[in-house]
């Protein structure tokens, strides 16, 4: 009897190890095998291996293998584009998925074009442990609501965007967090279709064109700790006339972006704090408040929130016109942890005029404090701001007009992590006791102001430093050297010395901003060779010598212009190099860009600057390679012969500029790894000349921008007509050349293109009549040869067009 219990125990064992040898079910790889197939394989490069648990989206019950978690949300833009749009997903693809415990098949509406009530249904009766569904931003109507209740065992249900827009009831005894948000339940009574949800702790209900009937019945959920409203156009009367006060449970009320503007006496414009306090006081529970944005105007105090007793934090940001006599009652609010109140348009004087008032009790529960973007001036207290905020861990005063020395309190605030007093008016040096042993400190933010004196030695904790844009001497501290930055920002000051002795060691710098300095020296490699630095600007110092190679480098954005560096290495980059931007503009770079060509056809590279070198030799064609090119400028060189004919069939074009916005603003997806890196503080800008003006172009104008400008070389022969297949291009400046022959008529196509220049050069007379379909042409300069009767027509808009054909 015991063999034979012990054959079937070894038999069960054997079978467990065939099925999960591999970390996962065959059958659950199998079929998100055949999910992936179907649509063409757009995740062959994340989901590889045998053990699907490995595999991005996916996670797996650890105990028993199977799969517990499927996120396609996350997978999504590897979808877009790459799969036949007349394909959709069937729901019942994902019944072998027994042990699922959480789905995400949100903002992918072509996956699910066809599901229906039916579909939901199936699904339903086979993930009976099924805790979390995400299918927001789907376009399902309302007919899919009822199937729902069919998840007995789910918790949260997020429907946010789609197209829901009736009160039809919502079944789920379980559930426990449901988000509705971005649909339309104008007029509708959503709140009692959903008082059947006993259990309910959190409703989003945010920007759903809620009106005061939508929720005239919220106090049947008495269950309901969280509740957002935000972004509707209901008024104040909500606090008072519908039911909320019943909500004894509330502990998080978001009312921002809303028309709570008004709690106003009769007979004046000044806000009636004890309406406002009457109004609040049955919501003793809450801990957090959010009313942004909602123009609150008139004179209230900290002290009319006074009876929320546990209140922890207060959000009044983008309020403007905010009084400065808020702060005088703060200290009343003896609970209260966070306040943020930036975008107020506060006014006035600090302390000992009253904005900002030190209570005279300690604030012992504060710990972040956001007032930025105001405009608060005078000075900041000098002393007991660490005796009265003694557990302050955040301090955001920036943008405003504060004046005066940074008080050596801060030094002695062990818990502040991060300090923020950039864009103001300080002046004076930084409190060396900032900087102390023990000290907490992890982003410091002085930039902007009118700082002077030496850079003090790095913090033990410190990861970003901003002092750039202030009056700082000396050179870079070698303490830098053994620190945790990860970003380093000083330009704009008067800094000297070499580079070597001062950030070769790095291990965690992601970005490092040195520019407008007066650095000298070469650039060495050891600065980001083998280190997990992305963003590189030392433009605008007297560095010299030869561009690094960046071989072995991860650096996606390079600012080395204005300097005096003289050469390229034969190796730039290798086939592993992804850049978004470099930029080499003025230097005393010579010889030919050849060998960078070969180096740069396989690096995504968005934009390229060369202006103002001494390159010499021909255009070579590898530059068309460069597929992702959205910006060049190769002007003010030597360059000499035909341009290239191939450039007209490059894109010029960003076929995402949402995706390069982010890349702009430091969010990397880097080619063969999944996991989002972010480069902090990155506001990248390139320096364009369009319409006969130098434009720097920053963050979404930037990512929408495209142009070639060849201009003041040595180019020679005719007009590539390929070149008017640029439709997308928005500036294009041959001129300053010596190109002949005629203006290719194919120009017409060109119905983008916002600055045209083509002058000095020897082309013909001749302007073909077909560009008159260029309507945006506007303030047109003639050549004293050129017949323009047939653009006449196209005068007069937003464009410059310049044709100065022989001078």
């Amino acid at each position: 009897m015991e063999m034979k219990n012990l054959s079937v125990t070894l038999l069960f064992f054997v079978l467990v190890e065939v099925i999960w040898c591999e970390g996962c079910w065959k059958e659950e790889r199998e079929a998100l095998w055949g999910l992936n197939s179907r649509f063409g394989l757009p995740l062959s490069w994340q989901w590889e291996g045998t053990d699907c648990c490995e595999w991005e989206g996916v996670e797996c019950n650890p105990s028993t293998g199977r799969v517990a978690k499927l996120d396609f949300n996350d997978l999504s833009s590897d979808f877009d584009g790459q799969t036949d749009q007349n394909l959709s997903l069937s729901l019942a693809d994902l019944v072998v998925f027994k042990d699922l415990k959480s789905l995400n098949l949100s903002y992918i509406d072509w996956v699910l074009d066809c599901a229906d009530s039916e579909d939901f249904e199936t699904l339903s009766s086979k993930l009976l442990r099924l805790e979390v569904l995400d299918i927001s931003w789907n376009y399902l109507t309302n007919d899919i609501l009822p199937s729902l209740g069919g998840f007995t065992s789910l918790k949260e249900l997020y429907l946010s965007g789609n197209e829901l827009d009736s009160d039809n009831h919502i079944q789920g005894v379980n559930l426990e967090v449901l988000d509705l948000s971005y649909n339309n339940f104008n007029d509708s009574d959503i709140a009692s279709a959903l008082s059947g949800l006993s259990s309910l702790k959190s409703l989003n209900l945010g920007y759903s064109q809620l009106t005061p009937r939508s929720i005239l019945n919220i106090s049947k959920i008495r269950s309901l700790e969280i509740f957002d409203i935000e972004g509707n156009e209901l008024n104040e009367t909500i606090l008072w006339r519908l039911g909320l006060l019943a909500l004894t449970s509330l502990e998080i009320l978001d009312l921002s972006r809303n028309e709570i503007n008004s709690f106003c006496s009769s007979s004046s414009n000044i806000i009636n704090g004890s309406k406002l306090r009457e109004s609040l006081q049955p919501f003793s529970s809450i801990r957090v408040l959010s009313m942004n944005s909602n123009e609150i105007v008139g004179t209230i105090t900290a002290g009319d929130f006074r009876d929320l007793s546990s209140l922890e934090h207060l959000a009044l940001d983008h309020n403007f016109s905010l009084d400065k006599e808020f702060f005088k009652t703060i200290g009343e609010l003896t609970s209260l942890k966070v306040l943020s109140a930036s975008f107020c348009l506060i006014n006035g004087p600090l302390p000992p005029a009253g904005v900002l008032q030190l209570p005279l009790h300690l604030l012992t529960s504060m710990r972040r404090i956001d007032v930025s973007d105001n405009n608060i001036t005078g000075q900041i207290p000098n002393k007991n701001i660490s005796s009265v905020l003694p557990n302050l861990q955040y301090l955001n005063l920036s943008r405003n007009y504060i004046q005066g020395s940074i008080s050596r309190d801060f030094g002695k605030m062990s818990l502040l992590h991060t300090l923020d007093l950039s864009n103001n008016h300080l002046s004076g040096e930084i409190p060396k006791n900032i900087s102390r042993d023990g000290s907490r400190l992890e982003n410091l933010k002085l930039s902007h102001n009118r700082l002077y004196g030496p850079v003090f030695p790095s913090l033990k904790y410190l990861e970003e430093l901003h002092l750039d844009d202030n009056n700082l001497y000396g050179s870079i501290p070698n303490s830098f050297l053994n620190s945790s930055l990860q970003v380093l920002s000083l330009g704009y000051n008067n800094l000297v010395g070499k580079l070597p002795s001062v950030v070769g060691n790095f291990s965690n710098l992601a970005k490092i901003s040195l520019s407008n300095n007066h650095l000298e020296g070469s650039i060495p490699t050891c600065l980001f060779e083998h280190q997990p630095l992305l963003y590189l600007d030392v433009s605008n110092n007297n560095l010299m010598g030869f561009v690094p190679s960046f071989v072995n480098a991860s650096l996606r954005h390079i600012h080395l212009s204005n300097n005096m560096l003289s050469g390229l290495p034969k190796r730039m980059f290798s086939k592993r190099s992804s850049i978004i931007i470099l930029d080499l503009s003025y230097n005393e770079i010579v010889g030919s860009i050849q060998d960078m060509m070969e180096d740069l056809a396989h690096t995504r590279l968005n934009i390229f600057i060369l202006k103002g070198n001494r390159f010499t030799g021909h255009l070579p064609e590898q530059i068309c390679q460069i597929e992702d090119l959205s910006m060049l400028d190769l002007s003010y060189n030597n360059f000499f012969g035909p341009i290239p004919n191939c450039l007209g069939k490059m894109p010029f074009e960003n076929d995402d500029p949402v995706m390069l916005r982010e890349e702009i603003n430091g969010f990397i997806r880097p080619k063969n790894n999944y996991a989002t890196i972010l480069t902090p503080n990155t506001n990248e800008k390139a320096i364009f000349t369009t319409k006969k003006r130098s434009y720097t172009y920053t963050g979404s104008i930037l990512a929408y921008m495209s142009g070639i400008d060849l201009s003041k070389n040595k180019l020679n022969g005719s007009i590539p007509s390929d070149l008017g297949n640029l439709t997308r291009i928005r500036a294009l400046n041959l001129s300053h050349n010596d190109l002949i022959g005629q203006i290719p008529a194919s120009f017409s196509k060109l119905v983008q293109i916002e600055s045209l220049d083509l002058s000095f050069n020897m082309l013909s007379d001749q302007i073909p009549p077909e560009l008159n379909q260029l309507n945006s042409l506007a303030v047109i300069h003639p050549s004293e040869r050129a017949n323009l009767l047939p653009l006449m027509k196209a005068a007069m808009k937003e464009i410059l067009f310049f044709v100065d054909l022989h001078c």
